[in-house]
């Protein structure tokens, strides 16, 4: 994906526990995102988390995702 002007580029990441991202499930500074294709998507999901599959990332990921400071959780496996 190619960066967009006035984006900074952030190399870190780090795991972010099972009830944690529960806990924070009605927290608006984070963007939970279900990397899933969408029927999996519609399958199953985390409560609140935005579908966003893997080959839609470079097209789809500033318009769902337009605040670059939101911390973002992001998972690829249905609600467990």
């Amino acid at each position: 994906m190619a960066n967009p002007k006035n984006a900074e580029t952030v190399h870190s990441y780090s795991l972010i526990p099972r009830e944690e991202i529960l806990a924070r499930l009605q927290d608006r500074a984070l963007a939970i995102v279900n990397v899933m294709p969408a029927d999996s998507f519609k399958a199953g999901h985390i409560p609140g988390s935005l579908s966003l599959p893997i080959a839609d990332i470079p097209t789809k990921a500033l318009q769902l995702l337009s605040n670059l400071q939101q911390e973002i959780a992001i998972y690829c496996a249905g609600p467990t």
